[in-house]
Parts: structure tokens; sequence; C-alpha cells
């Protein structure tokens, strides 16, 4: 019964949620991608695309597109397989770990303008700027 009443809350949650970014959202782990909506979109620098989906975050490449969501789907049924996102969201900042069995992806973008945003790490070296599609 223990069990049941903390899956219940837990359930609930991490289905409570709210739209406002002006809210910073720190530490929360889960199994899923949920950038805030002043990321969502295309953004662009060279031949490089980083698309922010509301539940996903994808990279595109010289045309090939990889998407984080695929290494979750692929895994959530093997319970030895470690999964998890940690998120901090803000009104001017996303950053994230993403962590997949052994390996671990972190990334950080903060908002330069409504047209543009830095990255401040994966998956460029160093600080890029990219705009908005």
């Amino acid at each position: 019964m223990k069990k049941l009443l903390l899956l219940s809350a837990l359930l609930i949650f991490s289905c409570y949620g709210d739209d406002d970014d002006d809210n910073n959202t720190a530490g929360l782990n889960h199994r899923s991608f949920n950038p805030p909506t002043w990321i969502q979109g295309v953004w662009e620098i060279d031949n490089v695309a980083v698309d922010f989906r509301v539940d996903d975050f994808c990279i595109t490449q010289l045309g090939s597109a990889s998407c984080l969501k695929t290494i979750i789907e692929l895994n959530s049924d093997d319970p030895n397989f470690n999964i998890n996102v940690y998120e901090e969201i803000s009104a001017t900042r996303y950053y994230f770990v993403f962590t997949h069995g052994p390996n671990e992806i972190t990334s950080e973008f903060k908002k330069v303008s409504d047209i543009s945003i830095n990255s401040l790490q994966y998956p460029f070296n160093n600080p890029t700027i990219l705009n908005k599609q």
C-alpha cells in the first residue's frame, strides 16, 4: 500500500506543470525532455541545426538527424538500463544532463534574444551563438 501511495504521489508530481517560463525549475529528474517554450524550435549555425521539441532534443548534421528521445524509447523496456534526464529551466537558461547507460551528455543554452541563443556545451566544444530558423 505504501508503494502505491508513493507511486501515486510521484505520478502526480511528475504530471504537474506550469508553462510560465518565468518560474525557475531547478533540479528535475525524469525520463523525458521538457524544454521551455521560449527555446522550442530549430536553431542553426552553419550546417548544424539544434531542434528543441516539446519532449525531445535533436541535432541535424549533414542531413542526418539524431534525437535523444529515440535512445529513451529504444531502452525503455530494459529495467537495468539507466536513463535519466536532469533539467534546470528558467526564463533565460535551459540546462540538462542526459544519462543513458554509462554515458552522459551535458548541455546548456542561454537566451541572448528572441532569435539567438548561446550554446555553452554539447553539441559544440566552445560557446556558440545559434539563430532561430
